[in-house]
C-alpha cells in the first residue's frame, strides 16, 4: 500500500462565537484549534492555571472548517484509492468537491473512503467540525448513564467518543478541543491484497513452536483452484522456516511447527532480549506472487491468571510469558499534552518513551482517560521488551446502553483490536478506568450491577474474543464483581477486589499498604500531596493563584462535585491543606509561601518515601503482590503539583530517581513488612538468571559521622524475593544508604 499525504497546510475558518465575524488563516494538519486561536490574537492562554471554563465560548463554535485543495495522485491501473483520516476531534462532515462523503462521531476512529474514479484533476476537501456540546444535546439520555462523578458540568462526555480529560481532571485542564489530529492521505490499494492479517504465537514447548496467522484476502479472481498461501520466518536476511499451504477460500488460518531450538523467544525487559522475527505472508498463483504481507513478529506466549475477587482460598492475578510469572513494575501513562496532535509529536520526540526505559519498567499502562496512542509508541514497545496494558478509551463513568452509542462502541472496538493485536508487547486488553468503581461511587443505591455494563461485559469483550482470542482480556480496572458491590451496599465487603487503585492520604498509606488484601495494584501513589516541579516558569505561572491561598484551608471534608477541575481555588486549597497535613505529621512543621522551594523539597521527598514503599513493599511479598503500576509517569500541561513524577517541560521530579531504584532489575530494599516492626534488607531479582550481589549499609547520623550496619555477598536465584537480613536500628535518627553491585553497576 502506498500512501500520498495530505497534511501540511489547509485553509482555515470560522464563526467567532463573540462578535459573529468570520475568521479567517491557514494551518498545518494535523493539529487543533486551540494553538492557532493564540496565534490569531483571540486568546493568550488555552489552559489558565485558575479558570477551567476559559475556553467554554469556543465549545460552541459550529464552524471549524479546513479547507485543502489538491491535484489527484497518479495511480497504477486497477489499484482502489481510498480517503484515509486517521483522527478527527469529533463531530464533523467529511466533503470532497462540494458532496458530502463522511459524517464522522468518534475521535478514536480512523474514517475511510473509496474515491477511485471519483477524484479531478484538482480537487477540493472540506471538513466542517462541529461543537461536541451542542451535538451531545440531541443525544437519547438514560437515567443510569454518568460521565464523572454523575456532576452536571460532565453530562455531554456520556454521548461523546472523545478523550475522557477534556471535560477536565485532577491532571487535565478542561479543553473541549477540535481539529484534524491525525494524518489524512490517500491510499492506493492493489485488487489482490491482504485485507486483514492476525498474527499469534499458538504454543510454546520443549520440542516445537506453533505459529498462526489468520487473513482475509481481497482478489477479483472468481475462482481460486491456483492459488496457494505460503507463510514464512524471517531473521534478518536468512529464511529459517517457510512452508506452503494451498488456498481453499479468500479467509483462512496457517499454522506452523518450528524446532524450538531454532528460533529465538520475544521477552519483555529485564528476562532477555525483546526479540522480533519478519513475518512475510505470501499468497502465489501458480508460482506468481500475487500479494504480501510483512510486519515484525515476537514469538512469545501470555497469559493472565486472575481471580475475581480475593477469599481465602483463591487470590489471583500474575501475567506470565512464555509461562515465566513476571514481577510487574510499570507506570501509568497519559497524554503528554491535553491536544491530541499534540500529544503524538511529543510522543515521537521519544524522549517521555526513553525516561520508561530508564526507570526500569517492564510494562506500562496506557490510561483509559486518554487516547489510543501512536503506533510510534507500539513499535518503541516491541523493540524495548515494554509490555502494554492497553485500556480501552472509557473512564470514571457509566456508559449509556442505547442502540446508537453501543454500534459506535463496537466499530472503535474493531478498529482498535485489529490495529494493534500483531504486536508482541500488548500484555492485555481492558474495558475502562474505574467505571466498576465509579457505579459504586455514584449509583450506590440503584438496582444496577457491574455486570449490567454493555460495554464492558459485552461489546467490548465480544471485540476482544473475536479478533483478538490469543490475548487476555479484563473488564474494568479495578474489577469488581457483583457480589462486591452488593456487600458494599450491605456494609459487609468480603470479596475484595484482585487488582485495586490504592489511594490514601500519604500519612495513613504504610498501614492501608500492608492491611491491603489485592495482589495487583493497578494505579496507586500519593494522593492529594502530590510531587512539585521546581521549574521556575512553572511556579511563575502559579504564582498568583499560590500567593492568594496559601494560607486557606478547607474545613469541611472534599465534596466531588467541589474538587473537580485541576484549574478549580477549591482544588488548591485541598492540596495545600493535605499537604500542610502531611508536613506537620511526618516533618513536625508546616512551610510559609516565602518557603516554597523548602515546602517542594519536603514535600517531594515525602512523595518520593511513598513511592519507594509502595513499590519494595509489593516486590519483597510476592506472591502475595505480582505488581504496582504506579501512578503516573508525565504531566500533560504546566502544572505545579501533580500525580506525575515528570513535568510536561521533562524536568524529572525527587521521586523519579528513588523510583528508579527501587524498580532495578536486581535490587536490594530496606522493608519493614509489618508497622511498628524491625527494618530488614532484602534481595529482588526480576531477572532469568541466578544473581551474585555485593552491598553495604552504611549508616549516617545528624553529624555526618557513618557507621556500616550491614555488608556481604548475597545469591539471589532468579524471578524471586527474598530475606536477606534483619538489622538492628539505632535509637536516634539515622539516614541509611544501600548500595550494590551487579554485572558492573552500583
Amino acid at each position: 500500500m502506498q500512501k500520498i499525504y495530505l497534511d501540511g497546510d489547509w485553509s482555515f475558518s470560522f464563526t467567532h462565537p463573540k462578535t459573529n465575524e468570520v475568521v479567517n488563516t491557514s494551518v498545518s494538519v494535523p493539529c487543533n484549534v486551540e494553538p492557532y486561536l493564540v496565534k490569531l490574537g483571540l486568546i493568550e492562554d488555552y489552559y489558565p492555571a485558575d479558570d477551567p471554563f476559559f475556553m467554554q465560548p469556543f465549545e460552541a463554535v459550529d464552524d471549524w472548517t479546513f479547507l485543502k485543495e489538491f491535484d489527484a495522485p497518479k495511480t497504477e491501473q486497477g489499484y482502489t484509492q481510498e480517503l484515509v483520516f486517521e483522527g478527527i476531534d469529533t463531530i464533523a462532515e467529511v466533503f470532497l468537491n462540494g458532496k458530502k462523503i463522511l459524517d464522522c462521531e468518534d475521535m478514536h476512529l480512523a474514517y475511510r473512503y473509496d474515491v477511485t474514479n471519483k477524484l479531478l484533476p484538482k480537487n477540493e476537501l472540506k471538513v466542517v467540525i462541529h461543537s461536541s456540546e451542542l451535538w451531545a444535546r440531541e443525544r437519547p439520555h438514560d437515567m443510569l448513564s454518568l460521565s464523572r462523578d454523575a456532576v452536571t458540568t460532565y453530562d455531554s462526555q456520556s454521548h461523546l467518543r472523545k478523550a475522557r480529560h477534556q471535560w477536565g481532571w485532577d491532571n487535565a485542564p478542561r479543553l473541549l478541543s477540535a481539529g484534524i489530529v491525525r494524518s489524512v492521505y490517500i491510499a492506493q490499494l492493489p485488487q489482490k491484497r491482504f485485507d486483514e492479517v492476525y498474527l499469534y504465537t499458538d504454543k510454546i514447548c520443549d520440542e516445537y513452536v506453533i505459529l498462526g496467522a489468520n487473513f482475509i484476502y481481497k482478489t477479483t479472481e472468481k475462482i481460486m483452484s491456483s492459488h496457494s498461501v505460503r507463510l514464512s520466518l524471517i531473521d534478518g536476511n536468512e529464511t529459517i522456516f517457510t512452508q506452503t499451504n494451498r488456498a481453499m477460500f479468500t479467509q483462512g488460518s496457517f499454522k506452523i511447527v518450528i524446532d524450538r531450538d531454532k528460533i529465538k523467544l520475544w521477552w519483555p525487559s529485564g528476562f532477555g532480549e525483546p526479540y522480533l522475527y519478519t513475518i512475510r505472508l505470501e499468497m502465489l498463483e501458480g508460482d506468481d506472487v500475487a500479494a504480501v504481507y510483512e510486519a515484525p513478529f515476537g514469538i512469545r506466549t501470555l497469559s493472565l491468571d486472575w481471580s475475581e475477587h480475593v477469599t481465602e482460598s483463591d487470590a489471583r492475578f500474575s501475567l506470565k510469558v512464555n509461562g515465566e510469572p513476571v514481577y510487574i513494575r510499570g507506570a501509568n501513562w497519559k497524554p503528554l499534552d491535553p491536544l491530541a496532535s499534540l500529544a503524538d509529536a511529543k510522543l515521537k520526540e521519544g524522549r517521555a518513551l526513553e525516561d520508561l526505559k530508564a526507570l526500569n519498567c517492564n510494562m506500562v499502562r496506557i490510561w483509559g482517560g486518554g487516547i489510543y496512542e501512536d503506533e510510534f509508541f507500539f513499535d518503541w514497545c516491541d523493540r524495548n521488551g515494554m509490555l502494554i496494558w492497553q485500556d480501552f478509551m472509557f473512564a470514571c463513568e457509566v456508559p449509556p446502553t442505547d442502540d446508537e452509542y453501543s454500534a459506535l462502541v463496537k466499530k472503535e472496538a474493531e478498529y482498535v483490536v485489529k490495529k494493534y493485536r500483531n504486536h508482541p508487547s500488548l500484555a492485555l486488553w481492558c474495558g475502562d478506568n474505574e467505571n466498576d468503581e465509579c457505579l459504586t461511587w455514584t449509583a450506590f443505591n440503584t438496582t444496577a450491577l457491574p455486570s449490567d455494563s454493555r460495554v464492558t461485559r459485552e461489546i467490548l469483550k465480544k471485540a476482544v474474543l473475536c479478533n483478538d482470542p490469543y490475548r487476555a482480556y479484563v473488564p474494568s480496572s479495578p474489577f469488581i464483581a457483583d457480589i462486591t458491590a452488593i456487600e458494599r451496599r450491605l456494609g459487609c465487603e468480603e470479596h475484595h477486589q484482585t487488582e485495586k487503585h490504592l489511594y490514601v492520604e500519604l500519612y495513613d498509606q504504610p498501614t492501608a499498604l500492608r492491611a491491603c488484601p489485592s495482589v495487583f495494584l493497578g494505579e496507586t501513589g500519593p494522593f492529594w500531596t502530590n510531587a512539585m516541579t521546581c521549574d521556575t516558569s512553572i511556579l511563575e505561572r502559579e504564582n498568583e493563584r499560590s500567593k492568594r491561598l496559601w494560607n486557606e484551608d478547607v474545613s469541611e471534608p472534599p465534596v466531588r462535585k467541589e474538587v473537580i477541575f485541576h484549574q478549580d481555588d477549591y482544588y488548591f486549597k485541598m492540596w495545600r491543606q493535605s499537604a500542610r497535613r502531611a508536613c506537620e505529621r511526618l516533618l513536625g512543621r508546616d512551610f510559609g509561601f516565602e518557603e516554597i522551594k523548602d515546602f517542594t523539597l519536603a514535600l517531594n521527598i515525602l512523595c518520593a518515601e511513598c513511592f519507594k514503599d509502595l513499590i519494595e513493599y509489593c516486590r519483597v511479598s510476592r506472591p502475595a503482590k505480582m505488581g504496582v503500576i504506579w501512578w503516573s509517569l508525565m504531566d500533560m500541561w504546566p502544572m505545579l503539583f501533580n500525580y506525575s513524577i515528570i513535568d510536561c517541560n521533562y524536568n524529572r521530579k525527587l521521586p523519579y530517581y528513588w523510583i528508579k531504584n527501587s524498580q532495578a532489575n536486581v535490587a536490594l530494599m530496606g522493608v519493614r513488612t509489618e508497622i511498628g516492626k524491625e527494618l530488614s534488607l532484602y534481595a529482588a531479582n526480576d531477572t532469568l538468571e541466578d544473581s551474585t550481589v555485593q552491598y553495604s549499609v552504611t549508616a549516617y547520623s545528624e553529624d555526618t559521622s557513618s557507621r556500616t550496619v550491614a555488608s556481604g555477598i548475597v545469591k539471589q536465584g532468579k524471578n524471586s524475593a527474598s530475606l536477606i537480613q534483619r538489622i538492628a536500628e539505632s535509637e536516634s535518627p539515622e539516614m541509611w544508604i544501600i548500595k550494590w553491585s551487579h554485572n558492573g553497576e552500583e
